[in-house]
């Protein structure tokens, strides 16, 4: 066989379309994704959100076309409900898997009923890849209603038989990958693929939202859902030693929805009157058009994960280093992949308190560092997880399906 015919054979595996189905929490990520992919090939979004779809940009790609996934499926959450939900979305899926023309299909985190498809994909020789955001199935709630909960998305989501059948597997860390590897998956069906930036919050076509009152400049803040496995207790631990050494050129935002449960957040009782002058807690969901404007009012931002978010990676790193700024995260190993110490941020022991006080005091006294890790920061991003580059690697991971 000459090389001319050995390329066009390898033309010929190259997928012209990809049917991308997104999972509910994750719709940015995935039409965002959608938008990068329609560089290589036709791409077939099913989403959650209209408003992911246009904020992203994805909407203006002619070679993306949209379906709704949430208009038919019902809204808020029971025990009846949630059934409803499964087996409405099952024949959705099924619609959409077997009435749509596509190569790869590619499906994000753990989608309920999928894995009842597997059987027939696979006697179609339907190529599938999966990006599993988190290698555990996080309780999407507290107490005896989350146990049930975290039950019943693996009964409907069945992690197991995913890893096993899906073709290829994405994930965002190489400490992820490990970690299926020592479940016992084929590493060679892994790939590690960088959560990419956020750049599209930074184009003039974002909708514009009413700012929030009352913020101060150059805080540092804390980002994301508050959830018991973010350590924010040892945020506010650190703050207070903070307040005391630098005095009021520091001032902490806390900005983002709590987890389900978690609304009465503990910590929060330890903080007195006076620690509310320096603190300020925006405890509620952070809209897309938001987030510009409370990221871009901030000096840094700080990532204090405790040891339970070691089966997951957080997308906080590369949108700090979309708006070039730079970060202080836990040592969990999923985090520091990202992070280089010393230039692109700073590195502190999980739950050690007074090692994170000290690197906040560094950087809140040094504006002129915290200024120069930000431009690494954003030179960091646009090397290893610009959208282009990203998606690039995701086709060629198509592109390598069995």
């Amino acid at each position: 066989m000459d090389h001319h015919t050995s390329t066009q054979e390898n033309e010929k595996k190259k997928p012209s379309s990809v049917l991308l189905i997104d999972s509910e929490g994750f719709s940015n990520y995935t039409s965002y994704l959608a938008r990068g992919l329609s560089l290589y090939c036709n791409v077939i979004l099913y989403g959650f959100s209209y408003q992911s779809y246009n904020i992203t940009g994805a909407s203006r790609q002619k070679r993306i076309k949209f379906y709704y996934l949430k208009k038919k499926l019902p809204k808020g959450y029971s025990a009846l409900r949630g059934l409803a939900r499964v087996f409405i979305l099952f024949f959705i899926l099924l619609n959409a898997l077997f009435r749509t023309k596509y190569d790869v299909v590619h499906i994000q985190e753990h989608l309920p009923t999928f894995f009842l498809f597997i059987p027939m994909l696979k006697i179609r020789k339907k190529k599938i890849c999966w990006t599993l955001h988190d290698v555990e199935i996080f309780a999407p709630t507290t107490g005896i209603s989350g146990k049930m909960r975290l039950l019943f998305l693996r009964i409907v989501s069945q992690p197991s038989l995913m890893t096993k059948f899906a073709g290829n597997i994405i994930v965002h860390a190489e400490s992820l990958k490990k970690q299926l590897v020592a479940k016992g998956i084929d590493e060679n069906k892994i790939y590690v693929v960088r959560h990419f930036d956020y750049r599209y919050l930074l184009e003039d076509n974002l909708l514009q939202t009413k700012s929030e009152e009352g913020l101060p400049n150059n805080y540092v803040l804390f980002f994301g859902n508050i959830a018991p496995w973010k350590g924010v207790e040892v945020l506010v631990e650190a703050a207070k030693v903070v307040r005391t050494q630098v005095g009021k050129k520091f001032d902490l935002v806390i900005a983002g929805e709590p987890y389900e449960g978690y609304e009465d957040i503990p910590f929060f009782k330890g903080l007195d009157e006076q620690d509310y002058r320096y603190v300020k807690i925006l405890k509620r969901y952070i809209p897309s058009p938001e987030i510009r404007d409370i990221i871009s009012k901030s000096s840094f931002l700080v990532l204090p994960y405790n040891d339970t978010f070691q089966s997951s990676a957080s997308g906080v790193v590369p949108l700090a280093y979309t708006f070039s700024k730079p970060v202080i995260v836990s040592s969990v190993p999923s985090l520091i992949e990202y992070v280089e110490h010393g230039k692109t941020g700073f590195i502190f022991d999980t739950n050690n308190s007074g090692q994170l006080a000290n690197y906040i005091i560094e950087l809140v006294d040094d504006s002129t560092k915290c200024v120069e890790m930000g431009k690494n920061a954003f030179q960091k991003m646009s090397e290893d997880m610009s959208l282009e580059k990203c998606s690039h690697d995701t086709w060629m991971v198509y592109c390598r399906l069995q």
